[in-house]
């Protein structure tokens, strides 16, 4: 029997483990996103340079087009739902 709670234990610890090193990715993330944007913008001011404008641009639409997408996802599945409800 103890050789089981001993195994337990160590999915325990495991468990934990990889809950603390998501913790961490997903609190370090921000911070780390924050300085690649700077580092970005701070090189598309140099000049002669545009290219910090221009991956600024790239991401900002890439995130309008993936929150139009979900918008469009969550309507749809309203629009479906509304309509599989109607009764002939």
């Amino acid at each position: 029997m103890s050789h089981l709670g001993h195994v337990g234990l160590h999915t325990r610890i495991a468990a934990r483990r990889s809950v603390a090193a998501t913790t961490v990715l997903l609190l370090g993330l921000p911070a780390l996103l924050k300085a690649r944007f700077e580092l970005w913008e701070t090189r598309g001011r140099e000049k002669g340079r545009d290219a910090g404008y221009s991956t600024e641009t790239v991401i900002i639409t890439a995130m309008l087009v993936v929150l139009a997408l979900a918008v469009i996802g969550i309507i749809s599945r309203a629009v479906i739902d509304k309509a599989n409800g109607i009764s002939l």
